[in-house]
């Protein structure tokens, strides 16, 4: 029989190691939850409210599938490459030719498999604020605010408006995992292409359907491990960090441990 209270004082041991931080004076919030029984939660300030960056897009995918099955917004739309905004920044769309057409749907799947911006900023602007509120308030996210996009302009200061915190980043992932028509969704975050941070670490043939968001000083990554039999779900939100790259690594460092924590409990 597995003990619960020794797991989860394993687990608390990581994440305050990781929220520690060493020398660095910026603010980490963890939360993990065992989606599995025993199913418990660990967590570290997950009401902090931080900026959400790219973890935002998350909220997009949901909004304009809910869209699409109330019939408001035609999925199958073609948009031509060209009609999108543009980016100093890499985009997997600057890979197809100008004319080339894709759905709103497809979009939708560039701006999560890989976090393409004019891809994410197209979905936005189809939606329209109301229904990405209307989205936020439906989930419950009441710590949330999504009032900035992810044109050139935005990608600054002024995408430090996104906020949320890890409780409402878990409510949002949850609700993507046990609802039947986001399974698109689900398809598009397990194929997630920036792995650098929660899957770093893991065996590859552990799936993780997640997504990271980054801004300067900002490294966050949020989703579930499909640990076989024993899903965990883990939200990491920081800012003020002084190197994105060692955050990250920390990251991938402290959620292998806490996934080899949860598979070794399992298997007893």
């Amino acid at each position: 029989m597995v003990d619960s209270d020794a797991v989860r004082a394993a687990i608390a041991t990581q994440i305050a190691a990781f929220a520690e931080g060493g020398n660095d004076p910026g603010v980490r919030s963890v939360l993990v939850k065992t989606l599995h029984d025993p199913q418990f939660t660990v967590a570290h300030r997950a009401d902090q409210v931080l900026p959400a960056a790219s973890l935002a897009k998350m909220i997009l995918g949901v909004a304009l599938f809910e869209a699409g099955r109330r019939g408001e917004i035609d999925l199958d739309a073609r948009v031509r490459i060209a009609d999108l905004p543009g980016t100093m920044y890499p985009s997997v769309l600057q890979a197809l030719d100008p004319e080339t057409t894709v759905t709103v749907r497809e979009l939708c799947g560039f701006a999560l498999v890989t976090s393409d911006n004019p891809a994410a900023e197209y979905v936005r602007t189809v939606l329209g604020q109301d229904r990405i509120d209307s989205t936020i308030k439906g989930l419950q996210l009441n710590s949330t605010l999504f009032p900035a996009g992810f044109s050139e302009a935005e990608l600054g200061p002024l995408g430090r408006a996104n906020t949320t915190t890890a409780e409402d980043m878990l409510r949002l992932v949850e609700h993507i995992d046990r609802t039947p028509h986001l399974e698109p969704l689900r398809r598009y975050l397990v194929n997630y292409l920036r792995n650098d941070r929660i899957p770093s670490r893991l065996d590859d043939d552990v799936p993780v359907r997640h997504k990271t968001g980054s801004l300067r000083g900002v490294v966050n990554d949020a989703g579930i491990v499909l640990l076989p039999g024993a899903p965990v779900a883990m939200v990491f939100l920081t800012d003020g960090q002084s190197d994105n790259v060692r955050t990250a690594q920390e990251i991938g460092e402290f959620s292998e441990r806490i996934v080899r924590i949860v598979a070794e409990a399992a298997a007893h």
